[in-house]
């Protein structure tokens, strides 16, 4: 299969080479279908326990969305915490979020000493109000800060200013505890830890199914087998039919990410500070400057997994944001295909005796795949049922290609109400 390596990532990744298919028979305590985030994580995990672990991946690590995302590490997850707080109660969305800030202090463990996942970048994103709709960001501040332990900081317009000239920004919430990462990079060194434990990986092997065989599964793929005790399939939205009811619980949805050019001087007429970018709208603009003085940024959300001249679209979306900088650019543009749930959050947990399963971590997944990992390895070896906070997100069922449509019709509403947002106030 075809892999897009026309990103970023790709063009700075730092890996060893290309893994072995799998061919024969290889037995283990522990299959992993799927090289992404999820997979990696989980694998490392194991590998620390010192349980014998297998990872099959389709294509190469880190070839889907989990390689080629904005590199936010941050806390929360793609449902706003006030929003799980009134489904679930306090103490619940507040043992969550827990969760979600230790998923960041597991990725910052891993990463540590190694500079080519650029965590070394000075930490803190700044969390943009957009256009003319008052916001009292200062009653969330202390909202979060008091409830959820954080330490957010009110950034006014004219501090906004100092740092980044857009006539889109008023005031801001600057979050110290979160991080840029080369996410591609990360998926790499988790692996190479692994495989120095003695976790095996294999690239380009297709799991095609499982089938029990008495105390254990047997996972066929394209040239051979793999006998497991135990499975974790962190497929999400990969487009694999390994598992009817996995599949059908996960939509597949498209964003996006442009690389500019280097604009050397020019990149200070814009922005004049090291921090990653986010907005507060439906659906957002996230974005980053490099040392290399080019911009990563990202944005959009849709069905539509690859779009047509979409270096020009994402250009344009920048210019609306900082048109002094008019008549750079585009080096690169591409796509990630997220997995997500009807309820946008992470779906964790076990199908059956000994299977597993960790999916739908579209829009925040850096965090969250660590401590899933995390809590999957834990359930395992240690009986540790703390994964089952994530029971209240279900396997729902999505309806494609209804799902599809509807969500597609969901996007459009959030688009013209940003729209709505920005001109009417």
């Amino acid at each position: 299969m075809k892999i897009d390596t026309d990103t970023y990532y790709k063009q700075t990744e730092q890996r060893a080479n290309l893994r072995s298919k799998l061919y024969g028979t290889i037995e283990t305590d522990i299959c992993i279908i799927g090289g992404g985030l999820a997979g990696i994580n989980t694998l490392v995990e194991l590998s620390e326990k010192n349980f014998s672990a297998v990872l099959l991946e389709e294509q190469r690590l880190g070839s889907g969305a989990s390689g080629r995302n904005g590199g936010f590490l941050s806390a929360g997850y793609s449902v706003p915490i006030n929003r799980l707080e009134r489904r679930l109660g306090r103490k619940y969305a507040q043992d969550l979020y827990r969760l979600s800030a230790e998923g960041i202090e597991i990725v910052r463990r891993r990463c540590e000493n190694s500079p080519q996942t650029e965590i070394d970048t000075e930490p803190g994103i700044v969390r943009m109000s957009w256009g003319k709709k008052k916001n009292n960001l200062t009653a969330q501040i202390d909202y979060m800060n008091s409830i959820y332990g954080t330490q957010l900081s009110y950034w006014s317009k004219s501090k906004v200013a100092e740092h980044y000239s857009s006539q889109k920004y008023s005031d801001a919430i600057f979050n110290p505890d979160a991080y840029q990462l080369h996410s591609l990079n990360y998926i790499h060194k988790c692996a190479g830890d692994a495989e120095s434990l003695g976790a095996k990986i294999f690239e380009e092997t297709t799991a095609i199914n499982i089938t029990r065989r008495k105390n254990s599964y047997i996972v066929c793929t394209n040239h051979g087998h793999v006998r497991a005790n135990t499975v974790v399939i962190c497929t999400s939205a990969c487009q694999n039919y390994l598992n009817t009811k996995l599949y059908n619980a996960i939509l597949p949805i498209g964003t996006y990410v442009l690389l500019t050019e280097p604009l050397f001087d020019r990149l200070t007429e814009a922005i004049r500070s090291p921090y990653a970018v986010s907005d507060n709208r439906r659906i957002e603009n996230y974005y980053r400057p490099l040392r290399s003085t080019q911009i990563l940024w990202g944005g959009g959300m849709s069905t539509r997994l690859k779009p047509n001249n979409l270096k020009q679209k994402m250009l344009k979306d920048l210019l609306k944001v900082y048109p002094q900088l008019s008549g750079i650019s585009g080096q690169l543009a591409w796509s990630g295909t997220m997995g997500y749930a009807r309820h946008s959050m992470p779906q964790i947990g076990r199908l059956k005796d000994n299977i597993w399963y960790l999916q739908g971590f579209g829009g925040h997944g850096l965090n969250t795949t660590a401590i899933a990992g995390n809590l999957i390895a834990r359930a395992i070896v240690d009986d540790d049922d703390t994964y089952e906070l994530f029971s209240p997100f279900r396997l729902n069922f999505v309806a494609k290609p209804l799902g599809l449509l509807g969500a597609e019709l969901i996007y459009l509403s959030w688009k013209t109400k940003d729209l709505l947002d920005e001109y009417i106030g």
